[in-house]
């Protein structure tokens, strides 16, 4: 879909970002609006917080134009993408605006912005951009990097791959997405989408939606189920100190799904959600 999208604006204004989770975000961050706020209103709303959160692009003039926004380039070999506008993509899907858990009510309003959270959020968005377009690579992944997938179509049919190194984990996400055609759609909110440190650099912890990119009669994509996802990273020094992916572990299980994932309803990640977060720089 982001192929698609000139601008932020263009983004926005798709079926799938609904009016309610631009609502949402722009309360994150304390924006008094109006309840019978209108989509065009809350668009113009948040590319003007943009504007002034991220800054315009170096000689730009403000306008009241929103499609001078740019969506940013995905191309960057860092995870630091700045890809806030394209986070919102994850939002959406053909079900509800609530999730399968607690959400910020419940949380400190503040947790989202720790460092180590802002770097999952971005990272995520990142790998998943990659992924869902056919630009993962290799370089991506430390030479000795681990990865474990288990695959759970019914009770009675399951199955786990693990390989080691990086040439032979991007054949295993190859295969998967030649096989089952899937698009991993991370739940970027606070309750989706969480880091922590670790002892060997960072853990990113996300949940989302399985979607088969095979479109159906009414051009959306079909719905398979949902997935977990842990992404551990450590920083090399030999790359201008990017983060590298040590190891990836993907559970993907096919089930209906009307709500999207929470991190409080995983069953793969109950114990690293249990690990404190932290202030602490990454």
């Amino acid at each position: 879909m982001l192929d698609n999208c000139r601008d932020a604006a263009t983004l926005l204004s798709k079926n799938i970002v609904k009016p309610e989770f631009i609502y949402r975000y722009l309360q994150n961050y304390n924006i008094q609006l109006p309840p019978e706020s209108t989509k065009a209103s809350l668009i113009k709303q948040c590319l003007n917080f943009w504007r002034v959160k991220y800054g315009a692009p170096a000689g730009s003039t403000p306008s009241s134009d929103p499609q001078t926004i740019v969506l940013p380039s995905t191309s960057a070999e860092s995870s630091s993408s700045n890809s806030t506008m394209q986070n919102l993509v994850a939002t959406g899907g053909p079900m509800g605006n609530q999730t399968n858990g607690p959400g910020y009510d419940t949380t400190d309003p503040g947790q989202e912005q720790y460092p180590v959270n802002l770097l999952a959020l971005d990272y995520t968005t990142w790998f998943y951009l990659k992924w869902n377009r056919n630009s993962l690579d290799e370089s991506a992944f430390w030479s000795d990097a681990m990865c474990s997938v288990m695959l759970e179509i019914s009770e009675s049919q399951q199955g786990v791959e693990e390989v080691r190194g990086h040439r032979d984990i991007m054949n295993l996400i190859l295969s998967l997405k030649f096989q089952y055609s899937f698009q991993l759609v991370p739940n970027i909110m606070f309750d989706g989408c969480q880091g922590r440190i670790s002892d060997n650099g960072v853990l990113v912890l996300t949940v989302g939606v399985v979607y088969n990119d095979r479109r159906g009669l009414d051009n959306r994509l079909t719905t398979l189920g949902e997935f977990e996802s842990m992404i551990g990273l450590r920083r090399d020094p030999l790359e201008n100190n990017n983060w590298k992916i040590t190891m990836y572990k993907l559970y993907i299980r096919y089930k209906p799904v009307d709500n999207l994932p929470a991190l409080s309803n995983s069953k793969m990640l109950t114990e690293c959600l249990l690990i404190p977060l932290t202030l602490d720089s990454v």
